[in-house]
């Protein structure tokens, strides 16, 4: 992508092949700047993706092995999965992961692929969270930020996948409710270790320069 600043459209693309018709740059005056970007996505886009796997997390939560979700909690737990794509910059996608988590323990003991399943959904959530937290909905942004790191996230992920199989593994032995919650601990650690640290939190509003 390229972007011209001073000129613009067809204005711009007769300038670029009819040097006579260009006018001097007037002292002072900014000369023309181009800004060129790999492929981007827009933010629509990311926040549409961000409200796909936060509620398909939420899904696979809510049927787990075990005691039926009631329709009215599991429809507030639905919708609570909406809220991090339309307000990125609150901490809801954490009350998200809190609550996949607690269904988690309450629920029977799952399969070590449901298990799987639901730690790389919830490292997805918090990966698209912290992009989408610094978009605005015109925003557009450039893939190689949502693969910047990507190999130390693989890394990180492939440990959360064993821990969480094994975790699935000892789920029906003796001490099983603590196991569980060991193997859920460590695997929400080890995701967040993948989460760089924004260099403004979400609680402090934009500069007037980036409006």
């Amino acid at each position: 992508m390229s972007a011209r600043y001073g000129s613009e459209g067809l204005g711009a693309w007769v300038l670029d092949r009819v040097p006579a018709l260009r006018a001097s740059r007037r002292r002072g005056e900014p000369a023309e700047v181009d800004v060129r970007t790999g492929p981007t996505v827009s933010a629509v886009t990311l926040r549409a993706g961000l409200a796909l796997v936060s509620v398909v997390a939420m899904v696979v939560a809510i049927t787990m092995p075990g005691r039926v979700v009631p329709v009215e909690p599991a429809g507030l737990m639905l919708a609570l999965a909406l809220v991090p794509a339309a307000l990125p910059r609150w901490p809801v996608t954490a009350l998200v992961v809190l609550v996949v988590g607690l269904r988690v323990l309450l629920a029977e003991p799952a399969s070590p692929l449901v298990l799987a399943a639901l730690v790389l959904l919830l490292h997805v959530l918090l990966r698209l969270a912290a992009v989408a937290a610094r978009t605005t909905w015109r925003t557009r942004v450039e893939l190689a930020v949502l693969g910047d790191d990507l190999p130390a996230a693989l890394v990180v992920q492939a440990g959360a996948q064993v821990l969480a199989v094994v975790a699935g593994v000892v789920a029906g032995t003796a001490g099983a409710a603590g196991w569980r919650g060991v193997g859920l601990v460590a695997v929400v650690a080890l995701t967040g270790l993948v989460l760089a640290r924004p260099v403004r939190p979400w609680w402090r509003g934009r500069s007037d320069a980036e409006r």
